[in-house]
């Protein structure tokens, strides 16, 4: 699987970013766990579509549901050039 597609979807008002994700294949529930190694996430798998958001120790917010082919994150303010460039990196090695 690769990433297909980045979109750059809003600014926030608090000044955060909001970034769309989309990939070749399906994000399935090994990949959402890999993505949330080390970090917190929150899964809802009962949902009519399993839904899930990881927090992560940088600011990242990633929400997806299991099964689609993009993920959404929301970088903090600060730093953020330097936090994407490092998630896309990590992503990149998980794919």
């Amino acid at each position: 699987m690769k990433i297909e597609k980045i979109t750059k979807l809003e600014d926030c008002f608090d000044g955060s970013f909001v970034y769309s994700y989309e990939f070749t294949g399906t994000v399935d529930e090994s990949m959402m766990k890999a993505m949330a190694e080390g970090e917190k996430l929150q899964y809802f798998p009962n949902f009519s579509k399993p839904f899930y958001k990881i927090f992560t120790r940088d600011g990242l917010q990633i929400k997806g549901i299991v099964g689609e082919y993009n993920i959404e994150v929301t970088f903090p303010v600060t730093d953020q050039p330097e936090k994407k460039k490092r998630f896309e990196a990590n992503l990149k090695l998980l794919l």
